[in-house]
């Protein structure tokens, strides 16, 4: 029986293979594209529907394998013909009904090829029989290749360990998609099969886009931000962007979901919210009543002489009134501090006046507790760009680790200073507290680490994330049995 003029598709990596199953073909008649690797495969596919696509099974960038799932996932390419030619046929084990392989040729001699191509070819004017496992053609001229075994079974482990992970890998080379493994393809809310192949402008969300941008032109470790947390369907992730230098230099994304961290994250600084709130509350209580009494007396008093008073004596009472109203608001502002889940709003900072503000609002608390709490502070003011309401969540982490350090000090003290050096603003929280073990010392910013009966691990951890995205910097040293010294730096303003 004559077989029919078809539209035939090649991809294959070895040029000499490409050449040859070509010419044979087009010496029947048949229309023919070749391709030598899945990318450009894909993009002739976009133009072309072909009848019949021969696969090599070993190809560059994105094998065989795949692009057999992908064209299947392809609904206008669902009835091609898909043939496996492949180097590897004989020990390569592979399911081939499950890929949707209609039949498989090993590579050989070539006369051998020649006849099973045409064979194939003639093949597809019959209806494909589904059920049936196709046979592998031309088997009985190749012996299975030990070294191609433990090759192949090298690369299965592999593939394993990377399809099983916890964390979302995509490998792109030349701006597509090479690699994608189910964790990242859950995240994008996709499969791989209509993910691989991809340009990753078309295939990824924008804000994941923006996110690797970002990360490719970050800045050494030590000085750089943590990643930010970004929304990708229901998780909440960050990545991490390599590069892997080769022949086909190809950038590896590393996505991790930190949904559970942060929630278990807010649950903790929730808690410690609720702790440090105590030193807030106790300073308000004690601080508003002032500012009401001064105000409900001179609103008395000018009421009683309204009519004796000139405009200056009542501007004067007016000018007290609106300075304690002043005083009211930063208390207020203080209660506005503990909204923190929030992102950081910089504005310039007078450190002086914060500390001055601060230390007011906790003193009075700390002295009941006997600890005594003096400042050092400049002459010449000090402005840093911070967060007042992040700041203040950062010191009373760090005054309440002071606090908890002096509780067998004879004369227990917290100095808090602020100086300006080699360009940094550093707010110093000293305590003469029993100190730290030097073997503690290296985990102090490690999540749930704590020498605390009843700590959560997590307040340093929460303090230098904080202070990071106001691009601030936080150090530790101390001494066992002398004290302890946290500095906090901040770039001058």
């Amino acid at each position: 029986m004559e077989t029919a003029k078809k539209k035939i598709l090649v991809v294959d990596n070895n040029p000499v293979i490409l050449k040859l199953m070509a010419e044979i073909l087009r010496r029947e008649g048949h229309d023919i594209w070749c391709a030598d690797d899945v990318f450009g495969c894909l993009d002739i596919l976009v133009e072309v529907t072909p009848d019949i696509i021969f696969i090599d099974l070993v190809m560059p960038r994105i094998g065989g394998e795949d692009l057999c799932r992908i064209i299947r996932n392809m609904d206008h390419l669902r009835h091609c013909y898909l043939v496996i030619v492949s180097g590897i046929a004989v020990e390569e084990q592979l399911d081939y009904r499950q890929l949707g392989v209609d039949a498989v040729i090993a590579k050989g001699p070539f006369g051998e090829m020649r006849r099973h191509i045409l064979q194939v070819v003639a093949d597809t004017e019959t209806p494909r029989k589904t059920s049936i496992v196709p046979e592998l053609k031309g088997a009985e001229h190749l012996h299975g290749r030990q070294v191609t075994r433990e090759l192949l079974h090298n690369n299965h482990h592999l593939r394993i360990i990377l399809e099983s992970i916890s964390q979302g890998i995509i490998e792109l080379i030349d701006g597509r998609i090479a690699y994608v493994n189910p964790r990242a393809a859950l995240f994008l809310g996709s499969v791989r099969e209509r993910l691989l192949g991809r340009r990753v402008a078309e295939a990824l969300p924008q804000p994941l886009l923006e996110a690797m941008t970002a990360t490719a032109h970050a800045v050494a470790p030590e000085t750089s931000l943590p990643p930010a947390p970004l929304q990708l369907g229901g998780f909440q992730v960050v990545i991490e962007h390599f590069t892997v230098d080769g022949n086909k230099p190809s950038n590896i994304i590393m996505i991790t979901d930190i949904t559970e961290r942060r929630q278990m994250e807010a649950v903790i600084e929730a808690a410690n919210l609720t702790k440090n709130l105590g030193y807030v509350f106790s300073g308000i209580r004690h601080e508003i009543g002032n500012p009401v009494n001064s105000i409900k007396m001179a609103l008395s008093v000018l009421q009683r002489n309204l009519p004796e008073y000139d405009r200056e004596t009542i501007a004067l009472f007016l000018d007290r009134s609106l300075q304690e109203v002043s005083r009211l608001e930063y208390l207020l502002k203080a209660l506005k501090n503990y909204s923190l889940f929030e992102r950081p709003v910089m504005q310039e900072l007078s450190v002086t006046e914060f500390i001055g503000n601060f230390v007011g609002l906790i003193r009075d608390d700390f002295a009941g507790k006997k600890i005594k709490i003096h400042t050092i502070l400049p002459g010449d003011p000090l402005t840093v760009l911070a967060d007042s309401r992040a700041l203040h969540h950062v010191m009373l982490n760090l005054i309440t680790n002071a606090a908890d350090a002096l509780d067998e000090a004879p004369k227990p003290q917290i100095v808090i200073s602020a100086e300006q050096a080699d360009g940094q603003i550093n707010i110093k929280v000293d305590d003469n507290g029993r100190g730290i073990a030097e073997t503690d010392t290296q985990n102090l910013f490690k999540p749930f680490f704590t020498s605390k009966t009843t700590g959560t691990g997590l307040g340093l951890v929460i303090v230098r994330k904080m202070l990071l995205a106001m691009n601030g910097r936080i150090g530790i040293e101390s001494y066992p049995s002398i004290g302890t010294t946290a500095t906090v730096s901040f770039p001058g303003a």
